[in-house]
């Protein structure tokens, strides 16, 4: 059902993706170390990373029927913010790349899925044991 916890943290993840393409947007003269996300602008604009991710999280949404399935596209989307994670800190030292405020974008996300497995998960083993009493 749509009235889950599950769903308030996957919205949540939307609402992270979609704040991040309106302040990519907002003003793409800004110079990067003065941007919200800093120098993780560049790989966000390439790649389309939120527009995804946000599209992702909000199919998995509407997936309530089929919790197996949620979980597999969360832990998908996980292994994808780890590639992006990665790419963060692939060409800059550590010590700009833990300053940087893009950090916060993937400890966010990661957390908010997290979160969602393991809602989506009690559910499961809620319905299983309801099934098992039948």
């Amino acid at each position: 059902m749509i009235q889950r916890i599950q769903t308030i943290y996957m919205s949540l993840l939307v609402m992270i993706n979609l704040f991040l393409i309106v302040s990519i947007d907002n003003d793409p003269g800004m110079s990067l170390p003065e941007s919200i996300f800093g120098n993780f602008r560049p790989y966000i604009n390439e790649f389309f990373f939120p527009e995804i991710l946000a599209f992702i999280f909000l199919i998995n949404i509407f997936l309530f029927s089929k919790p197996k399935f949620q979980i597999n596209i969360l832990k998908i989307s996980s292994i994808v913010l780890l590639l992006g994670l990665f790419s963060l800190f692939d060409e800059r030292p550590l010590k700009t790349s833990i300053t940087d405020p893009g950090l916060i974008y993937f400890s966010l996300s990661f957390f908010l899925i997290f979160m969602s497995v393991n809602a989506i998960s009690k559910d499961v083993s809620i319905i299983n044991s309801s099934n098992r009493i039948r």
